[in-house]
C-alpha cells in the first residue's frame, strides 16, 4: 500500500469528502485502518466538525496511571529518551501512551509545537473516543505501526498534526501501550514511522530483559533474500521451557508457544543445554534448526543467566541461582570498546569488583557509562545474577524511595496488594546499578547508606529486615567531591560508593572514533550502509557534547531518513548538527578527514541538491539553511555553476 506524498494533500482531502459524502474508499490512497477509524467515530454519532478537548485527570488518577504503568516506564525511558534526540531536529514531541490511550511521558519539542501542548500533558486521555482517529488509537487497534498524516485525522481541528505511532506488546502479548511522535507541520517525514517503530522494538527488548529467564535467545530468519530479516526471540527457563516470546515469533508460529506449555526440544532440533553451551562457545551465533526443517541463525543476548528478584514471567520471584559464587571465573571475551584506556579502566574496575570494593563509574553525559557497568557485571563472578539498573534522575522523587526499597501492603493509598519488591532486592546476589546516583535526594542518600552497612533492607511501612548481597556500581556525571563539599552529596555516602573510580573519556578524546561510527551505522543497517568522505568529515568536526548517545542519534536519524542503499551524505544529518558546525562550534575539518571545509561544503550541497531533485527550497531545508544563504552558496561557486532555479 502507497503511503500518500505530502504533494498529494489535496487528494487525501478529496478521498475524505467523497467517504464522508458516499460512503467510498480509495484503499491506495489512504491506509484502510484509518477508514475503520472513520467508521467507529461516525459509528459513535460524532461529527468531524466537532471540537476536541484534550482533558487531563486529577492528581490522584494520574498518579494511579503512573504506579500501574512503572514497568513500562521504566523499560521506555531509555529508548524514548534516544527517540527524543533522533529527532531533536526536526520538531516532533514525542508521547508514551498506556493501552487505553492515556498519555502516560511527554517530550520532544514541545517548546516549538505551540499547537499540541494541550494534547501532550500525562493523564491526557488521546484514545479514539476521546479525539478521534490518531496515529495513537489507530496503533491500538491494528496492533501495528500506523501513520496519520493532516486531514486523514476524523475532527477536523486535528487536521494541522502530523503523527506516527507504533503499538507496544509485553513479552506475553499483552498490548500495552503505544510510542507516539507529533508535529504541527504540512510536510510529512517518512522516517518517522521507522524512528517510532525501533523505539517501541526498544521498549519490547528492555521487558524481555527484566524477565528471570534463564536464557534469552534471539533468531534472525530471512524467508527470502529480498526481505528483511525477521528478529524472533524467545525466553527459556530454567528447564527449556518456553515463557515469553515477541510478535514476530508469535506471527511465525502462528500463535504464543507459551499458551501450549512448549518446552525448546518440541520446536528446535537438539537439546537445550547443549545448545546453550555452543552459544556460549560460538562466538555467540550459531545455525539452529526447528523441527520443521527450516534453519536460523541464533545468539545469546548477553549471559544465560536466571534472574534473582526479577518479575517472572509469571510472577513471583527467582530464587538466587548457585552459580554466583564468588569464585566462578568471568568468560573470555573480546574487547567491548577498542579503546586502549576505555579497557584498562575496565579491566581495572574487574580486580576491583573481585576484590569486593565498589566502582563509582564517572564521564560526561553519553560517555557510556550504562555499559561499561554492564559490561563489568558481564565480566564478574556475578554474570549468572541479576543486573538490576535505575536512573536515579529519570525517577520523580516521590517514587524512587518505594522504586529502591519496595513497599509493604498498606504503606500508601493505592498500595498494591501483598506489597511490591524493591530494586535493591530485586539485586540479591548480582548487581545493583545507581546511574545518576548524584542526583539522588539528600534524605534518601541516609536510607542507602544504611542498606550498604548493614546489608539489610527494610520495605516503606514494614517492618521485617531482609539480609541482600550485590555488587554496587554507581555511575553520575557530576563532580561528586564537590557535591560533597557544597553539602549536596553525604561524605560519608561517598566514601561508601567510591571504592573505585573508573573514569570514561568523552568522545571527542577517543582513538576509536571513526571504529566506532562505523560499528553503530553497521549495528543499524545490519551492515547495509557507508559514509561518504564528506559525512566522516561532518562526525570528524564536531565536537559531540552528548557523546557516545548523540553519535548514535545522529547516525539513527540519518539511517531512517537516507534513500535505501544509499550512502549516508552530510545532507542527512540533523539539521542541529550541521548548523553547529557551520556556526563555528566545532573545530576545523582535518584534510584527512575528508578535505578541507571548502570540498565538504561542496558535497553537502551536491547531495543535497540531488536529494531534493534540485529543488533549492528542499536543499536549504535540508541543510539548515535559509534558501538565501544557499543562493550566495552556489553562485559564489560553491558547485563551479551558478543556481539553476
Amino acid at each position: 500500500m502507497a503511503l500518500p506524498a505530502p504533494a498529494s494533500m489535496e487528494r487525501i482531502v478529496a478521498a475524505r469528502r467523497a467517504y464522508f459524502d458516499c460512503g467510498s474508499e480509495d484503499g491506495d490512497l489512504i491506509d484502510p485502518a484509518i477508514y475503520r477509524s472513520w467508521s467507529r467515530c461516525l459509528a459513535a454519532a460524532r461529527g468531524e466538525s466537532e471540537a476536541v478537548e484534550f482533558e487531563q485527570v486529577g492528581r490522584a488518577r494520574l498518579s494511579e496511571l503512573v504506579q500501574r504503568n512503572q514497568l513500562l516506564l521504566e523499560a521506555g525511558a531509555g529508548p524514548l529518551a534516544d527517540l527524543e534526540k533522533a529527532i531533536v531536529g526536526a520538531g516532533y514531541a514525542v508521547l508514551l501512551t498506556d493501552s487505553r490511550g492515556y498519555a502516560i511521558a511527554v517530550g520532544g519539542a514541545l517548546a516549538q509545537q505551540h499547537d499540541i501542548r494541550q494534547a501532550f500533558r500525562p493523564g491526557v486521555n488521546l484514545s479514539e473516543v476521546a479525539i478521534g482517529t490518531s496515529a495513537m488509537s489507530c496503533a491500538l487497534n491494528e496492533r501495528r505501526p500506523v501513520r496519520v498524516f493532516g486531514p486523514e485525522h476524523f475532527f477536523s481541528a486535528n487536521k494541522l498534526f502530523h503523527c506516527a505511532a507504533a503499538p507496544i506488546t509485553d513479552p506475553r502479548g499483552g498490548l500495552i501501550g503505544t510510542v507516539d511522535i507529533t508535529r504541527g507541520s504540512p510536510d510529512a517525514d517518512f522516517g518517522a514511522l521507522s524512528l517510532v517503530t525501533r523505539c517501541a522494538h526498544a521498549i519490547e527488548y528492555a521487558l524481555f530483559r527484566r524477565l528471570a529467564a534463564r536464557a534469552i535467545v534471539c533468531l534472525s530468519w530471512q524467508p527470502r533474500p529480498t526481505e528483511p530479516a525477521a528478529e524472533l526471540i524467545l525466553a527459556f527457563g530454567d528447564d527449556g521451557e518456553i515463557l515469553a516470546t515477541n510478535e514476530a515469533t508469535r506471527r511465525f508460529m502462528g500463535g504464543d508457544p507459551c499458551h501450549g506449555g512448549l518446552r525448546f526440544e518440541d520446536v528446535f532440533e537438539g537439546r537445550f543445554g547443549a545448545t546453550l553451551t555452543l552459544l556460549h562457545g560460538g562466538g555467540g551465533v550459531i545455525p539452529v534448526q526447528l523441527r520443521s526443517g527450516i534453519r536460523m541463525f541464533a545468539s545469546l543476548w548477553g549471559q544465560a543467566r536466571p534472574t534473582p528478584g526479577a518479575v517472572t514471567a509469571r510472577g513471583g520471584r527467582a530464587a538466587r541461582p548457585a552459580a554466583a559464587c564468588a569464585d566462578a571465573q568471568p568468560p573470555a571475551e573480546s574487547p567491548a570498546f577498542g579503546d586502549a584506556r576505555i579497557e584498562a579502566e575496565l579491566a581495572l574496575g574487574l580486580k576491583a569488583v573481585h576484590s569486593g570494593l565498589p566502582v563509582l563509574v564517572q564521564g560526561e553525559t553519553g560517555t557510556g557509562k550504562d555499559v561499561m557497568a554492564r559490561q563489568i557485571h558481564d565480566r564478574s563472578a556475578r554474570r549468572g545474577a541479576a543486573f538490576v539498573a535505575i536512573n536515579c534522575a529519570a525517577i520523580p522523587e516521590s517514587l524512587i524511595e518505594s522504586e529502591l526499597f519496595g513497599y509493604a501492603e498498606g504503606a500508601f493509598t493505592g498500595a498494591r496488594r501483598g506489597g511490591a519488591i524493591g530494586r535493591i532486592e530485586q539485586a540479591h546476589g548480582g548487581t545493583l546499578f545507581l546511574d545518576e546516583i548524584g542526583d539522588m535526594p539528600v534524605h534518601l542518600q541516609a536510607r542507602l547508606l544504611r542498606v550498604l552497612e548493614s546489608k539489610e533492607v527494610c520495605r516503606l511501612g514494614g517492618h521485617a529486615s531482609q539480609q541482600v548481597d550485590f555488587q554496587l556500581i554507581c555511575a553520575t556525571h557530576q563532580d561528586v567531591a564537590k557535591a560533597v563539599h557544597e553539602g549536596r552529596f553525604r561524605r560519608d555516602l561517598y566514601y561508601r560508593i567510591n571504592g573505585f573510580q573508573l573514569t570514561l573519556p568523552p568522545l571527542r578524546q577517543r582513538a576509536d572514533f571513526k571504529a566506532l561510527a562505523a560499528s553503530i551505522l553497521a549495528d543499524l543497517s545490519d551492515g547495509g550502509r557507508s559514509f561518504t568522505d564528506a559525512a566522516l568529515a561532518v562526525l570528524a568536526a564536531h565536537r559531540w557534547p552528548g557523546n557516545v548517545r548523540e553519535l548514535r542519534h545522529a547516525l539513527t536519524y540519518a539511517h531512517a531518513l537516507a534513500p535505501q542503499g544509499e550512502a549516508l551524505a552530510p545532507a542527512h544529518f540533523p539539521r542541529t548538527l550541521l548548523a553547529d558546525i557551520a556556526a563555528g562550534e566545532a573545530p576545523a575539518i582535518p584534510v584527512d578527514a575528508g578535505g578541507a571545509l571548502e570540498s565538504l561544503e561542496r558535497e553537502a550541497i551536491r547531495q543535497a541538491l540531488r536529494a531534493a531533485g534540485g529543488n533549492v527550497r528542499l536543499a536549504a531545508q535540508a541543510l539548515g539553511i535559509s534558501r538565501a544563504t544557499l543562493y550566495r552558496r552556489i553562485n559564489g561557486g560553491a558547485l563551479g555553476e551558478p543556481a539553476g532555479k
